[in-house]
C-alpha cells in the first residue's frame, strides 16, 4: 500500500467582505484566539493565487484544541458574495465544537447574531447542534459533543 499523500488537516480560510467585522465575530463573540495578522502582496501570494498584483491581509486565528480559521480579505480584488444553498456541491459550512451548544445559543441570539435554529439533538444522538451565519453569511455549524 502506497502511503497517503495528506497526513493532517492545516486550516479553513474563509473570504470576507470587511475582516474587521469577521475577526469581531470570530474571537470576540466565539472566543477564537488571535496568533497572526499580517498583509502580503509579495510574488508569492500572486503565484499561489493565480492573482496579478494581489494584496491579502491574513487573520489566523487558534481554537482551544489548536485548529485554525484564517480569515482572508483582498483590498486589490473587488469580491461577490456568493448565495448557495446549504445543498449545493462545495464547502457550504464550518463546524466548531463548544462545550454548551444552549449557552452558545443564548450568547449568539443576545450578540444579535442570526442563528437557523435553536440547539437540536443529532439524529444519532451524540451531539447538540445548530447554525449561525457570520458578519458574511457563512454557515456556522455549532456542535456540542455528548458523552
Amino acid at each position: 500500500m502506497s502511503e497517503p499523500i495528506v497526513v493532517g488537516y492545516r486550516h479553513t480560510g474563509i473570504i470576507t467582505r470587511d475582516i474587521n467585522k469577521s475577526l469581531y465575530f470570530y474571537k470576540n463573540i466565539l472566543g477564537l484566539q488571535l496568533i497572526q495578522d499580517f498583509t502580503d502582496s509579495s510574488d508569492y501570494i500572486n503565484e499561489i493565487t493565480g492573482l496579478k498584483g494581489a494584496i491579502a491581509h491574513f487573520i489566523k486565528l487558534k481554537c482551544l484544541d489548536g485548529s485554525v480559521l484564517e480569515l482572508l480579505e483582498y483590498p486589490s480584488h473587488q469580491t461577490e458574495s456568493i448565495k448557495s444553498s446549504i445543498i449545493n456541491v462545495g464547502i457550504c459550512h464550518i463546524a466548531l465544537r463548544v462545550n454548551n451548544a444552549n449557552d452558545a445559543y443564548k450568547k449568539l441570539v443576545d450578540e444579535k447574531i442570526k442563528v437557523i435554529s435553536k440547539p437540536v439533538l443529532s439524529s444519532e444522538g451524540i451531539a447538540k447542534v445548530f447554525f449561525c451565519l457570520d458578519p458574511d453569511g457563512v454557515r456556522v455549524e455549532i456542535v456540542e459533543m455528548l458523552d
